[in-house]
């Protein structure tokens, strides 16, 4: 994950969100090593750990706005860690079953796996990563260390814009074809770099 990377790598990911995440979340853990006095190598690993292995959920919370008998709606998202379930593979767009809560509102709530769509004997069970099943391929870098094939999500959100988006093909300092031709002879976090820059480049709507 960018955790780990250079400041010139990160630097390299150039699109603005995932570029401002990675450079704030090594400050956060420099100020918490600094306050705490542990070692920040020891806590960057801690913190990567549990990023790249823990799930992100919504739970409904109590609202204290709420009118008494009437029900709250009012959610927050954490982080839980899951043993055996981290062991099965993302897809993005051909998830076969889904992270499942079951009695949420309960102290001894537990998670299952549930088929989204029948699946064949053999074939491999794939979830979705992300809150509620849903992660952009920066999302998936930043928190997971790898960048998939297929993302419909990707379109979405260049498709929403805003200040840390860039909007066109044209923001970008480089083409779709320069990046091509580097990753081709990339090596260590300079490949997830520019496969993050191809993937993205590939997620603008066509212009006709």
């Amino acid at each position: 994950t960018p955790d780990f990377y250079s400041d010139e790598e990160i630097e390299q990911l150039e699109f603005p969100m995932i570029v401002n995440q990675a450079k704030e979340r090594k400050k956060q853990i420099a100020a918490l090593a600094e306050s705490e006095n542990i070692p920040f190598d020891e806590l960057q690993f801690a913190a990567w750990l549990v990023a790249s292995r823990s799930f992100s959920i919504k739970i409904s919370v109590d609202d204290p706005l709420v009118r008494d008998g009437a029900t709250s709606t009012s959610e927050k998202a954490i982080r839980v860690l899951l043993p055996f379930i981290d062991l099965i593979n993302h897809s993005s767009d051909s998830a076969n079953a889904e992270l499942h809560l079951i009695d949420p509102e309960k102290d001894d709530a537990w998670f299952g796996i549930r088929a989204v769509r029948p699946i064949k004997k053999g074939k491999e069970i794939t979830i979705s990563y992300g809150a509620s099943g849903v992660e952009s391929s920066l999302g998936l870098l930043m928190n997971y260390g790898f960048v998939p094939d297929e993302n419909r999500i990707d379109e979405l959100l260049l498709g929403r814009g805003g200040e840390e988006c860039i909007e066109s093909l044209d923001g970008w300092s480089t083409t779709l074809e320069d990046d091509e031709a580097q990753l081709a002879q990339a090596t260590g976090n300079m490949v997830n770099v520019l496969k993050l820059r191809k993937k993205l480049k590939l997620s603008y709507p066509s212009e006709e």
